[in-house]
């Protein structure tokens, strides 16, 4: 499924994707977001798939129609109007300063795509102990399958020009939509590079992984590795 972007974007205006599903902190994330985004042309597009609607404010929300993070990234791509794309969860284990810095560096160079990282030097992974080890544990998977050299094509947090999105096809899988692309992109040349980051655990709410999820994902990384474009 290829993503749905428009053909005209605003040049130095970065949108950010959110992914949501019953996160009681998404106010408190996108406030956050525009006080150390507040020198930076940016939107914030919430995609929402919570039992009860989410209420929030200095944000544009969507009714997720689809089910799935990844396709609700598809679903954001469809309204979002910035040259460039962040896509970051909503549980607040991604900090915004770092999506900042990320920013900073994309409009600053000629790379494609930004990612962050909890492996680089200067990152961390402060999540709780058997999440940091699956973590690991697929992150060198999908490396040793996939033969890139990135250090955490699995974090999550990702900025990326929206050209790039027209430029792949994407078939979500779960959640791990910033790791297709990252993957498809450097089959096509494109230029990218990582930023260290701080993961945190997640301040309130329920983790949507768990052993399902873990089965999703390696498919999806045979999947990427193996499927036909």
């Amino acid at each position: 499924m290829a993503s749905e972007t428009s053909e005209s974007n605003d040049d130095g205006l970065i949108s950010v994707i959110i992914p949501t599903r019953n996160e009681p902190l998404i106010q408190l994330l996108v406030d956050q977001i525009h006080r150390f985004l507040s020198s930076t042309n940016h939107e914030i597009v919430v995609v929402d798939k919570s039992n009860i609607p989410q209420k929030l404010e200095s944000v544009r929300v969507v009714a997720q129609r689809s089910t799935g993070l990844g396709k609700a990234v598809l679903e954001g791509l469809a309204v979002v109007r910035g040259e460039w794309v962040a896509v970051m969860d909503g549980d607040c284990s991604h900090r915004p300063e770092d999506l900042r810095e990320m920013i900073k560096l994309a409009f600053n160079s000629d790379l494609d795509f930004v990612l962050g990282s909890r492996y680089v030097k200067g990152g961390k992974n402060m999540d709780v102990p058997s999440r940091r080890i699956t973590s690991k544990f697929f992150n060198s998977l999908a490396r040793l399958i996939m033969g890139i050299k990135l250090s955490d094509p699995m974090s999550g947090l990702l900025v990326a020009k929206t050209r790039v999105f027209r430029d792949v096809s994407l078939s979500p899988i779960g959640y791990k939509i910033n790791l297709e692309l990252v993957c498809k992109a450097l089959r096509l040349g494109l230029r990218g590079a990582e930023v260290p980051i701080v993961f945190t655990a997640r301040r309130s709410g329920e983790s949507k992984a768990g052993v399902h999820e873990g089965i999703r994902t390696l498919a999806y990384i045979l999947a990427i590795r193996f499927r036909e474009e």
